[in-house]
This record gives C-alpha cells, structure tokens and sequence, in this order.
C-alpha cells in the first residue's frame, strides 16, 4: 500500500506572513463583500486578505464564526 503523499500549499497574508492554505477560505469579490456586511452586522472580526495575484481570502476561523 502506498503511502498517500500530502499535498499543500502556502498563500501570504497582508502583513507578508506564510499560511497553510487549510486555514483559509478563497473569496470571490461578491463573496468578500456579503461577509463584510454580515460581519459589522453581527460585529464580529474578519480580516480580508489580498493574493499577490488578486485572490481574496480570509482566515477559516473567521469565516466559520460568521458563518
């Protein structure tokens, strides 16, 4: 039996930090933009961070506490 190989992969955030790509959760702008609404509503904490190559995304933990 072979052994299943782990396959991740790292995205920055903001402040030029390396994250697993586990703990994020990819947006699109519509998608970035409810989860603002959503979050001031309920005041809750959300950082949207932006990809090098335009990707938004935001910290998993903080999607699922809005969610």
């Amino acid at each position: 039996m072979e052994k299943e190989e782990r396959k991740w992969h790292l995205v920055s955030n903001d402040n030029g930090e390396w994250i697993s790509d586990e703990n994020v959760v990819f947006l699109t702008k519509q998608e970035a933009r409810h989860l603002q609404i959503m979050a001031k509503l309920s005041r809750k904490p959300l950082s949207i961070q932006h990809g090098a190559d335009g990707d938004l995304w935001c910290y998993k933990h903080e999607f699922e506490n809005i969610k």
